[in-house]
């Protein structure tokens, strides 16, 4: 594998599902029947943030003693440039991609390069938590903020009061090098649960709807998803179905929709 493919692969494997998790779209729930079960989820439903490398420059003081040669494709130092382009392209932080890249020539050498990065390689997870310990502080919160509700909001401004209510409203439990992990765990979800209360109104129901028809309509028929849509909306609300919220179990109804 050259470095043009492993490098988007790694810059990949580290972007935060936050915004995933936080925002969300209103795509049927994992839990929903078969028909809507792996329905593509909605747009706002891309990842917010991106993780990545600190470290020296290969000329500059306390570099190694035999910098790789910028033509040579498979050594850790030629991933350095592309990697700091896909980093700054998800996130305006250059010292927290800088410290990235660091953590990543840590873990991984000129051979895995040659070999070609795998993504279920377990480094992949110590390389995340190692990059938000080491690399947290270098993350402004500001730009995590922007990049969040940037990519709430995404290509829907009708989203725009939700995704700015969902920050603070995550910001009262959670920190904002958080918003760069996967967004799972009992700590996540009471702050989602509670973004839920103080954001309800806020995501427009045209558009949670919307969202729903188009992921769930690609798997089932009309009738059946605008039906399933009319017995979520019963129980939950436009904001508990977009966080993942809604119980398919313990819906009324919902088995009694056509096929």
């Amino acid at each position: 594998m050259n470095a043009r493919r492993t490098v988007p692969l790694v810059v990949s494997l580290l972007i935060a599902v936050a915004t995933a998790a936080a925002c969300g779209g209103a795509a049927p729930p994992p839990s929903a029947p078969a028909a809507a079960d792996s329905a593509t989820p909605p747009p706002a439903a891309d990842s917010a943030v991106a993780a990545a490398p600190s470290g020296t420059d290969s000329s500059g003081p306390g570099a190694g003693a035999s910098p790789a040669a910028p033509s040579s494709p498979d050594t850790i130092e030629s991933q350095r440039d592309p990697f700091m382009k896909g980093c700054l392209n998800k996130i305006a932080a250059p010292d927290y991609c800088a410290c990235g890249f660091e953590q990543f020539s840590l873990l991984f050498s000129a051979s895995d390069i040659a070999a070609g990065l795998k993504q279920d390689d377990p480094r992949f997870g110590k390389l995340q938590q190692r990059t938000l310990a080491q690399c947290g502080s270098k993350l402004p919160e500001e730009t995590v903020k922007a990049s969040f509700v940037t990519n709430c909001i995404k290509n829907e401004p009708k989203r725009e009061a939700y995704c700015k209510c969902a920050w603070p409203a995550l910001r009262e439990s959670l920190d904002a090098v958080d918003f760069m992990g996967d967004f799972k765990g009992p700590r996540f979800d009471a702050a989602k649960k509670s973004m839920v209360g103080k954001c309800r109104g806020k995501y427009p129901a045209e558009v949670a709807k919307a969202e729903f028809m188009n992921a769930c309509t690609a798997k089932a028929t009309t009738d059946h998803c605008a039906c399933f849509w009319k017995k979520l909306r019963a129980k939950y609300s436009t904001e508990q179905i977009a966080a993942g919220f809604a119980d398919i179990a313990a819906t009324p109804g919902v088995d009694a929709c056509p096929p």
